[in-house]
């Protein structure tokens, strides 16, 4: 199968992390996501396992899961020597679209995985006062967010939706996530703002009058800690992840950390909470 990537080769001694929501069929996208050669991939509205294995789609080395259909959840797929599980113990069904993963490899840490589904969720933790679905994930999972932690996936949210609402304004969440030391990277390597104009695109779509948009969408929040081992962020480009709107919309996010530095940082920060 004949296909192109725009994204630079994982140098050597690279751990890198893509965040990519796939349309319809991952089955047949799986090598796409493959060739990006990630450690770590989270990839929302994928098909699960069982599915994946049935294609004879099987160079990930681990997968977590959650969904309520086979072909439309939120994966989270390891390749060797990374592995991946679901935290069973913190895994809570009322946040329908937060994955808490265990990572195990070279680089060992926690992973919230998102696909923020807001109000189109259809099990939802009843709190008060109401707040978002990744409000609800920050207070539900503040003691993980203690560890080093991991926050990546597909937010649907840029402050250029902002409407009068803290609970589902970007820049809350930033702030949040903020106070448990917690950056984007993308953000961190560029040096942009949250909902500056120059933000690449992560998600394409046609607006009420017709016109294609693009907007900032999908983040890989990672421990300020980490910043000084981050090597790269990259995104793909729209005419070479997507061939028509009715059928995928978002390109993937890749981030590149230096791997013996994040792994030493990673161990530092778990000896610092003993």
């Amino acid at each position: 199968m004949s296909f192109e990537i725009d994204i630079d080769p994982k140098p050597e001694n690279t751990y890198r992390i893509v965040v990519w929501t796939i349309g319809p069929s991952f089955e047949r996208k799986y090598p796409r996501l493959v060739a990006l050669d990630a450690d770590l991939a989270v990839a929302a509205r994928s098909a699960n396992e069982v599915r994946l294995l049935k294609h004879r789609r099987d160079s990930h080395s681990s997968m977590a899961w959650v969904g309520r259909h086979v072909q439309r959840g939120l994966g989270i797929l390891g390749f060797a020597p990374t592995y991946v599980r679901l935290d069973g113990a913190r895994w809570d069904q009322r946040l329908e679209w937060i994955a808490p993963v265990l990572v195990n490899g070279p680089v060992g840490h926690h992973l919230l995985a998102v696909w923020a589904m807001n109000e189109k969720a259809q099990v939802t933790f009843k709190s008060k006062p109401p707040a978002s679905q990744l409000h609800q994930m920050v207070r539900l999972h503040r003691t993980t967010l203690k560890k080093p932690t991991v926050v990546a996936g597909d937010f649907n949210n840029n402050p250029i939706f902002h409407r009068n609402d803290p609970n589902h304004d970007m820049l809350e969440l930033v702030a949040l996530l903020d106070a448990h030391d917690l950056v984007s990277a993308y953000h961190a390597f560029t040096g942009l703002e949250h909902g500056d104009p120059r933000e690449a695109p992560t998600r394409f779509q046609v607006d009420p009058i017709g016109q294609e948009v693009g907007h900032h969408v999908d983040y890989c929040f990672v421990p300020s800690a980490w910043i000084p081992a981050l090597r790269s962020v990259q995104i793909g480009q729209r005419d070479t992840w997507i061939k028509s709107l009715r059928f995928e919309e978002h390109v993937p996010v890749v981030v590149d950390f230096d791997l013996a530095e994040v792994r030493e940082i990673t161990l530092g920060m778990k000896r610092a909470r003993r």
